[in-house]
Parts: C-alpha cells; sequence; structure tokens
C-alpha cells in the first residue's frame, strides 16, 4: 500500500476501516503483544469481557465515513527503521496492542490509563499508523466533550519509531474525524507544548473545559496520579 525509500517513507490513508468479524476475532486471540491471557477464575467476569467484546465488536462494523485523502510523506532519521506507515481507523484487530501503547506511556505518567475493555468500546474514536505486518506504531483518539469540541487524547507513538513525524500524523488524522463529525474545536491536555503549538494549536487556560476539570478531579480521588499538563486548542473552522 506504500512505497519505503531510504529518507522517507509514503503513507497513504486508508480509508476503509471495515474488518470481517472472524479476522477480528483472530486479531484479539492471537496477538503478540505480551503474553496469552490467563484464564479467569471468575466465570461471570470472562462472560462479562466476552460480552464487552462482542458489543463492541457489534458497533464498530456500524459503517463510518471517512473521507479520503493523497498520500503523505514523512520525514525519518536514519536511526528509524525502513518501514512503511499506513495511517488508517483503527479496528478490533488493534485493541491489545493500543492499550498496551497508551498504557507503557500511562506507566510513565505521561498519558492516562486505558483498560483492553475501555479501548474496544471506543474504538471508533482511534485511528493508528501500523506496518504492513499489522503492527501498530502510534495511535490517537477523539473524545467528544461538547456537540461541538473533542479532545485530542492517547497520543502515542512506539519509541523505536519516534522522530519519523508520526505524532502528527496522528493528530492530523485525529482532526480529519473531527471535522467530518461537525466538531469546529478541539483542544489536548499534554506535556509536549513544541509539538502541539508546532501543529497550529495555541496554548489556552483549563478552566475553559470546567468538565475536563471535574474529570481530574475525579480520578485523583480515585488514586490516579494525575501529572499536571497545559491545554492546548485548535480552530477547525
Amino acid at each position: 500500500m506504500g512505497t519505503t525509500v531510504r529518507a522517507r517513507a509514503v503513507v497513504p490513508i486508508d480509508v476503509a476501516g471495515s474488518v470481517r468479524i472472524p479476522q477480528c476475532i483472530r486479531g484479539i486471540r492471537g496477538s503478540a503483544v505480551g503474553p496469552p491471557p490467563r484464564k479467569s477464575q471468575n466465570p461471570e467476569r470472562s462472560l462479562a469481557r466476552r460480552a464487552v467484546i462482542v458489543y463492541a465488536l457489534h458497533v464498530h462494523n456500524i459503517a463510518t465515513a471517512f473521507a479520503p485523502e493523497t498520500a503523505v510523506p514523512i520525514s525519518r532519521p536514519s536511526l528509524v527503521p525502513e518501514t512503511t506507515f499506513v495511517v488508517r481507523r483503527a479496528q478490533l484487530v488493534d485493541v491489545l496492542q493500543l492499550a498496551a501503547l497508551v498504557n507503557g506511556y500511562a506507566a510513565e505518567r505521561l498519558l492516562l490509563p486505558r483498560t483492553t475493555e475501555q479501548v474496544a468500546l471506543a474504538l471508533d474514536n482511534y485511528v493508528v499508523a501500523v506496518d504492513a505486518g499489522g503492527r501498530v506504531l502510534a495511535c490517537a483518539a477523539l473524545e467528544e466533550y461538547s456537540p461541538s469540541v473533542a479532545e485530542i487524547s492517547s497520543v502515542a507513538v512506539d519509541r523505536q519509531f519516534q522522530g519519523a513525524g508520526l505524532g502528527s500524523q496522528m493528530v492530523h488524522a485525529a482532526e480529519q474525524v473531527a471535522r467530518l463529525r461537525g466538531f469546529v474545536q478541539v483542544f489536548a491536555m499534554s506535556l509536549a507544548e513544541r509539538f502541539f503549538t508546532s501543529l497550529g494549536y495555541a496554548v489556552v487556560a483549563l478552566e475553559g473545559y470546567p468538565e475536563k476539570v471535574v474529570r481530574y478531579e475525579r480520578l485523583a480521588a480515585e488514586g490516579v496520579s494525575i501529572v499536571p499538563r497545559r491545554c492546548f486548542a485548535k480552530s477547525l473552522a
């Protein structure tokens, strides 16, 4: 779906986002990320987990429009492995890898943690960059904040592929989804000020998003460690 060259990789946008059910189920059970899941000692909990995945499978296979784009070149430093990246909407086969990628940074308090169930149920909100073998190299999520405003969250890039422009591609892809859904503004909470300002975001006061403040307070009360982040916003109009 693309051509790998020494200085850069061509990244076409895959707009289909469709997955056949048997392939999705095999992908979730057979992912190479992490050890095989242990059998649950609690049959009711095991049944609940299966119900979550089945529900996500039903919801995710509802058709979603995603406008096509032209191929996007990504400059890559020489230390980044030669790989062809494809940017597309997330699929069920990506769930375990998405959770592992996000939670790797959550362990360092750079992102908020996400359970596998949370990722599966919100799968239509994720965009990913994958290699030819289906390995998730980067991701981002779009969460509705209000009818006109959405938050870009969970922006993460595999450390081996940092510096290849994948983070920027994830943010741009999330912005495209936001436009298709009718949002006129997006915002993000991050420690990476230079990254977001380079993409046209401006530093704004978090108080402008009171529901986000309430959510942080609730997470802190639940024992989740919250590192102070700056708030960045961008108009899509």
